[in-house]
């Protein structure tokens, strides 16, 4: 509330509110691990982001819906070590969870992001999501 606050001050509309992602961070490289579990259609992941900063930001935004995220790191490098997250929050009128940080990442600097989560298999054509078919009679 406090962001929205400040925001609506400079009469402009929150990274977190757009329509679209906001072009402050590039990605330059994902390495993404999953773990299905089948018994109970749920999954755990772990998603590590080498982010490149093109401009000044304490927010980073990203798409999540329907996700439990268990642990958030920001690192510059092993050096110089973690940029501490403030705080963390699901904006869910765009579908966006979003990492406040206690200082801006610095231009032209890369950093990464690890998240770790949880969630559900799901049964709707959304995100990762279960499907069926039958074989020899036998629905796999």
């Amino acid at each position: 509330e406090e962001e929205e606050e400040e925001w609506q001050r400079r009469r402009e509309l929150p990274p977190w509110a757009r329509p679209r992602l906001p072009r402050h961070l590039r990605p330059l490289h994902y390495n993404l691990m999953l773990t299905a579990f089948m018994e109970n259609f749920t999954f755990s992941g772990e998603v590590n982001v080498q982010l490149e900063v093109r401009n000044a930001s304490r927010y980073i935004v990203l798409h999540a819906h329907r996700m439990h995220i268990e642990a958030v790191r920001v690192a510059e490098d092993k050096l110089a070590g973690g940029v501490r997250v403030a705080r963390t929050f699901f904006y869910p009128q765009t579908q966006v969870f979003v990492v406040v940080l206690n200082r801006s990442l610095e231009v032209q600097r890369s950093y990464n992001l690890k998240i770790i989560y949880n969630a559900l298999i799901e049964n709707e054509l959304l995100g990762f999501f279960r499907s069926s078919y039958v074989l020899h009679g036998e629905r796999r």
